[in-house]
């Protein structure tokens, strides 16, 4: 029995003392610094990281992505210059535009329009000014511009006034037609598509 006793007093003794010394101490290896373009997007920081690295790259980009348009819920306004490339100068006439008219759907319609020139939609009393047109429309933070001649992403800006004031000063995306569109309480605006200038 004394020799029972004496065996398991040794044994407490040695493990006692194999799970003692790391008491208070760390023997893991450290983990390898990454930088956080390296770090993988967890719930929280994702939108943001994203929207860094998205920022740097955007005028790199077609534009065909929603991330690449301007942010219609931002509080304060971010003005932009527009810049139409040289390629894209002189070789887009006009835009097709599609009025829908809210309370009389006969007084909607198509309305080829050339660029820089504006009409009145049936019923509405609202100038509309169409132009410039972007094929493959792109954004930075100084620059509205176009990467390339292609319709990959076509947009037109539209000026909207009542009585002589500006209600409305932004984009209509043959694309995005939905998200981007012009809306009032009589009428919406879409574009539909735009005609290349005649060679000559």
């Amino acid at each position: 029995m004394k020799k029972i006793k004496v065996l398991l007093l040794f044994l407490i003794i040695i493990l006692g003392e194999g799970t003692g010394c790391s008491v208070g101490t760390d023997k893991s290896e450290p983990l390898p610094e990454k930088s956080l373009s390296q770090l993988s997007n967890f719930e929280g920081s994702s939108f943001k990281l994203n929207d860094k690295i998205r920022s740097k790259n955007s005028v790199k980009e077609s534009g065909t992505n929603v991330s690449d348009h301007p942010n219609v819920n931002g509080n304060e306004p971010i003005f932009r210059k527009i810049v139409v490339p040289s390629e894209v100068v002189g070789k887009w006439s006009a835009v097709e535009i599609l009025v829908r008219h809210k309370k009389d759907e006969e007084l909607g319609g198509t309305h080829t329009l050339n660029l820089g020139t504006s009409f009145i939609p049936t019923g509405s009393a609202l100038k509309v000014t169409v132009g410039p047109f972007l094929p493959n429309f792109i954004m930075d933070n100084k620059v509205y511009t176009s990467k390339g001649n292609e319709l990959l992403n076509p947009a037109v800006q539209l000026t909207v006034e009542a009585e002589g004031k500006i209600i409305y000063k932004g984009w209509a995306f043959k694309r995005f037609p939905s998200m981007y569109e012009f809306e009032h309480q009589l009428i919406s605006i879409e574009l539909l598509g735009a005609i290349p200038t005649l060679a000559s």
